[in-house]
Parts: structure tokens; C-alpha cells; sequence
């Protein structure tokens, strides 16, 4: 199945019939996890008068789900994540459907302490390199780290000091017009970095003249047969009234 669609005056066919989902499952057992929240649990409803499994002799499987969206799944946050102010992400979309571009950045190891959290031996993506790569056009962007492999879909990121985006990266990437950030991380910040939140903060202006239409996707995972280029992006939200929600990314292969 193909569409045509006009993105910003250009024309393009979006093939529909090869999605590529770059969410990753989350379960019990194996899924990615971070922030030193325990795995997501299920568990059937049962009382005196329903046996909410049927393996247990119930009508229907009727379960509860106990998980958190920034440590157990693919997620996506607003402004809400950072602010004093209650503020739900699914009142940053009102459409659903993006120019994406998708990006490969190896990070840069630092080989010596730039700040009091900034320190030698992290792993950090800066504004040199995004310069000149970001496409004038694009209103999402898809950053995917190297090394990368589908590890990626269950690794336990706890006490592992991933890479991250400096705040000059930050800020350049508000500054080139990108309104949708998705990152194969737990977090576009440290791991450990004090509650400072640089990132996080540069790319949503926050607290000055914060744009609430603005959202980061975390936790990804983007295979390597995928190209770096432009993608009809379809950012598809759980309605969750919560600062974020879990998130299932979708990608459709453009031509013009």
C-alpha cells in the first residue's frame, strides 16, 4: 500500500505495506530496563467471584500491568518530565504523523574532565558532531548510537553510564526546528549527573519560553539494515494522561 503526502511543499510516496518499528517489547522477563525500576510485572485480577485467568480456570485472561514508561519501554516525555508543572504528553501531539530523519552518531569518549559532571571516560554526543547533518527540512529526529546491535532491546542500563547529548547538542538540535527527538537510550542526559538534567532542559528551553509542543522518545532501537535518511515517522502514543506515555515509533520508507 502507498500514499502520496506533501511535507512542507515537497511531494513523496510513503510505502505503508513495509513498517519499520524501531519500539522495543517490553515484558517480564528480558526487556530493557533503567533507572533502577524493578521489570515490568503482570498479574491477573482475581477475587472472590473472578479468576481473572484462564490458565488458572477463568473465562478470559483479565491482567494488571505494573510498569513505568521511563524504565521499562519505549517512551515518550514532555516538557511535564522536568517542570513544577503537571503537564501530560499527550497534550503535546496534535498530529501524528512526521519528517523524520534518521541519523548515526558514534560517540566521543572524553578524555578529560570538562565539568564537575562532564568527566574523562563518558561517552557524549556534541554539537560538532550534528552540525551539518541535520536536513533543513526535517521535523523529527532519529539518533542512533554505535556500537548497535539488537542488545539494545535487553539491556540492563543500570549503573552503566551511557552516552549522552551535551547541552550545546541540545540546544542546536531546539535551534534546527526539531520538534520530536527519539534517542536508542534511556536518557538524552547522564545517568548519574546530579538532578541537573542539562539536556533535557536546553532542548526544551526550559524553564524560558518552553514550547509544549516539543517531545523526546527514548529507549529505541533502530536495526543497522535500516539507512540513515528521511522516513515518514508515525509517533504513536498510549492516551495516558502522565508526563510520558508508552510509545510505539513507526517508520515508512519515502521516495519523491
Amino acid at each position: 500500500m502507498k500514499i502520496s503526502v506533501n511535507i512542507k511543499g515537497v511531494s513523496y510516496c510513503a510505502e505503508l505495506s513495509s513498517p519499520i518499528d524501531i519500539s522495543i517489547t517490553t515484558n517480564q522477563d528480558s526487556s530493557s530496563v533503567a533507572w533502577f525500576v524493578p521489570r515490568m510485572k503482570v498479574e491477573p485480577v482475581i477475587s472472590n467471584r473472578f479468576i481473572g485467568s484462564v490458565e488458572k480456570g477463568g473465562d478470559v485472561n483479565f491482567r494488571n500491568l505494573f510498569f513505568n514508561p521511563h524504565g521499562n519501554c519505549t517512551h515518550t516525555e514532555s516538557v511535564g518530565h522536568i517542570s513544577n508543572q503537571v503537564y501530560s504528553v499527550h497534550n503535546s501531539l496534535d498530529r501524528f504523523h512526521f519528517l523524520a530523519e534518521l541519523i548515526t552518531i558514534t560517540p566521543i569518549i572524553l578524555k578529560e574532565d570538562v565539568s564537575k559532571w562532564m568527566k574523562k571516560g563518558d561517552a557524549v554526543i556534541t554539537l560538532d558532531q550534528l552540525k551539518g547533518v541535520i536536513g533543513k527540512d526535517a521535523e523529527a529526529l532519529i539518533i542512533r548510537t554505535t556500537p548497535n546491535s539488537d542488545k539494545k532491546k535487553s539491556q540492563n542500563y543500570n549503573n552503566s553510564n551511557w552516552p549522552y547529548l551535551t547541552p550545546e547538542a541540545a540546544t542546536y538540535i531546539r535551534e534546527m526546528n526539531i520538534y520530536h527527538l527519539l534517542i536508542d537510550l534511556p536518557s538524552i542526559d547522564k545517568e548519574e549527573d546530579g538532578g541537573l538534567l542539562v539536556a533535557h532542559r536546553a532542548y526544551w528551553n526550559y524553564p524560558k519560553e518552553v514550547d509544549l509542543k516539543r517531545t523526546i522518545t527514548e529507549m529505541i532501537y533502530v536495526p543497522d539494515h535500516v539507512k540513515d535518511g528521511f522516513y515518514l515517522l508515525n509517533l504513536v502514543l498510549a492516551n495516558i494522561d502522565n508526563d510520558a506515555s508508552p510509545s510505539r515509533p513507526v517508520l515508512y520508507n519515502l521516495s519523491k
